[in-house]
């Protein structure tokens, strides 16, 4: 538990612990106000039963003096009254200590679910090949309310509950020592017992859980993904059922949750019956006490079992819970903690003083790889072997070579995605990592695989751009150069246009084109081209490598292709083969190899 603790700790900045401080002392007043409100109940049991009381006690008699009560039945209503606000201002106190706690925490899940997802996308292009969506969709989504609500409610709850049931029983220990002392090894005996039943199967049921949610989230995400080759293929059954077995198997783990947490209620219920029982029978068998007192007493501990009950029933409640979310916990802090190494692709230690101007070019010279060798985490061999090359700024440049030839890798190298394992990359003779910020900056990326998200065209060419600061000249000149702007001037709504969820209202070349677009539309000064028009026609790609060709000089043109026409105009071919640079076929004067 005490690990627990501290995972939890971590998620929490100087100044929210402080807050989680002030929640303590809230919670203290809130079990003291709960012990005064049931303490209240055996001097009104009393003076009713014996209103001779109120003379014969001390504290009593002054207080009947002070406020010159006329009648012991006047000063009976004056009790009642007193103790019928005590409880009034005690609801009101926990009703805003329970504001209070749920804002703090549902306001740290927003700022903790913010921290993670910027984590994920800020971590290295080598982590994300690693990881599956649909996990890290699941952390960011599910496993976060587990950690704020099913750990650190949770955990709030425990200690409010704790301190109450710790009052309530000083109260009773100091008005009958023995009974409490008996009641206190019973209750705690039998709660002890439970939770040592219970607790391997709790932290089982929340680690199965975790990994049914993330099957589910994938299975969902697949099925849907790729509605259309599931139709044509007839394979809609076997993503139904793939689903429906980690549905099944969630299932199976929250009706066992459900048991857990219904459990300790019946099982308190049944032992506190008892222990009032015997309570009952230890102060009726004591000769020293009075009815008065014996039925004074027997009040308070029937009001204080009233309070206990549900105080530990929540206890056992929120206990179960912790245990059912202490996985969720786990990934969350190992993610934002424990798994650094990833970061291990990015330079720990940047050229902050570097400011983009957009008025003036950032990089002039040239793209310099020096003995450059990558390889994959937890593979062998080398993806890239020892290249040597030079890309002069405002060239045309492409690369060539079979699939699995080391292409694209070598590509994400110079996109600043992955740092070499040896060898340097140099910008105008300064390392890429020590301005990788600046670079990234004047890059326009084109996949093979565009990305389009259920929106408009112009907030799919300005993608990541918020609406109020695109600049629709831009965007039109972008789809110009993309061969796009015609077809959408002829629609109805034009950039107002929906494209639906990844583009499926456009045909393969218009969704290839937006994202070319998209990649001009910053006016990058280098754009890197990954099998961009492997979807278009011949005449189509034609006419756009033809735009694209009419920025060389004014931007360097990197490009992947298979097809022999797609490059035909580059001044630079480098063909890879099996990780190496083999052949340079250099057309603007340089020597070939």
């Amino acid at each position: 538990m005490m690990v627990t603790f501290k995972k939890l700790l971590m998620l929490f900045n100087k100044r929210e612990k402080n807050k989680l401080l002030i929640l303590l002392f809230m919670m203290v007043i809130s079990a003291l106000l709960e012990t005064l409100g049931i303490g209240l109940i055996v001097p009104l049991v009393s003076i009713i039963t014996n209103p001779d009381i109120i003379r014969e006690q001390p504290i009593i008699a002054q207080i009947y003096e002070l406020f010159k009560f006329q009648s012991t039945t006047s000063f009976m209503i004056f009790s009642v009254v007193v103790l019928l606000l005590v409880f009034v201002l005690k609801n009101f106190y926990i009703l805003l200590y329970q504001y209070t706690q749920n804002r703090l925490i549902l306001n740290q899940q927003v700022k903790l679910s913010e921290r993670l997802f910027n984590e994920y996308l800020t971590k290295p292009y080598s982590f994300h090949l690693q990881r599956n969506t649909s996990e890290l969709l699941r952390n960011v989504n599910r496993e976060i309310p587990k950690v704020l609500q099913g750990i650190m409610m949770s955990g709030f709850q425990l200690i409010t509950e704790g301190l109450v049931v710790l009052c309530i029983l000083s109260l009773l220990l100091v008005t009958a020592t023995t009974a409490t002392i008996t009641s206190s090894i019973l209750l705690g005996g039998g709660v002890f017992l439970f939770f040592k039943v219970f607790r391997k199967k709790m932290i089982a049921l929340g680690k199965e859980q975790q990994i049914a949610s993330g099957m589910m989230i994938k299975w969902i995400n697949q099925g849907l993904g790729a509605s259309k080759e599931i139709k044509v293929s007839g394979k809609e059954k076997f993503f139904v059922n793939a689903y429906t077995k980690q549905s099944q198997i969630s299932a199976n783990n929250s009706r066992y949750i459900m048991m857990l947490e219904q459990t300790p209620r019946l099982f308190i219920e049944t032992l506190l019956v008892a222990i009032v029982l015997i309570t009952m029978l230890i102060i009726i068998f004591q000769d020293k006490n009075t009815t008065t007192q014996i039925v004074s007493t027997m009040a308070l501990f029937a009001m204080a079992a009233f309070r206990l009950m549900p105080s530990i029933n929540r206890i056992m409640a929120m206990i179960t819970t912790i245990r059912y979310s202490q996985p969720a916990l786990s990934v969350i802090y190992d993610d934002l903690f424990e798994n650094k190494q990833e970061l291990s692709n990015i330079n720990p230690n940047p050229d902050i003083t570097i400011v983009s101007n957009k008025t003036k070019k950032a990089f002039n010279d040239s793209i310099r790889l020096s003995d450059v060798s990558f390889r994959y985490p937890n593979q062998s061999e080398c993806s890239v072997k020892d290249i040597s090359l030079t890309i002069p700024i405002g060239s045309s440049v492409a690369f060539i070579g079979e699939s699995g030839a080391g292409k694209t890798t070598l590509v994400d190298i110079i996109l600043g995605l992955f740092k070499p394992e040896k060898g340097s990359v140099l910008i105008d003779g300064r390392n890429l990592y020590d301005q990788q910020t600046l670079w990234q900056q004047k890059i326009g990326y084109i996949p093979q695989s565009i990305f389009l998200s259920d929106d408009t065209i112009r907030s799919n060419v300005a993608f990541g751009s918020d609406i109020e600061l695109i600049d629709d000249k831009e965007v039109l000149r972008a789809l110009e150069q993309a061969q796009l702007k015609e077809f959408v001037e002829e629609l109805p709504d034009k950039l107002e246009t929906s494209i639906g969820e990844r583009g499926v209202r456009l045909s393969g070349g218009q969704r290839q084109r937006i994202g070319i677009a998209r990649a001009l539309y910053h006016n990058p000064e280098i754009i890197f081209m990954d099998e961009a028009t492997s979807a278009l026609d011949n005449e189509t790609e034609k006419e756009i490598m033809n735009s694209i060709y009419s920025l060389k000089g004014e931007k360097t043109l990197i490009i992947i292709a298979h097809r022999l026409t797609t490059i035909e105009n580059c001044d630079i071919v480098f063909k890879i083969n099996k990780g190496k640079l083999v052949a340079i076929d250099n057309r603007i004067g340089r020597s070939a190899m």
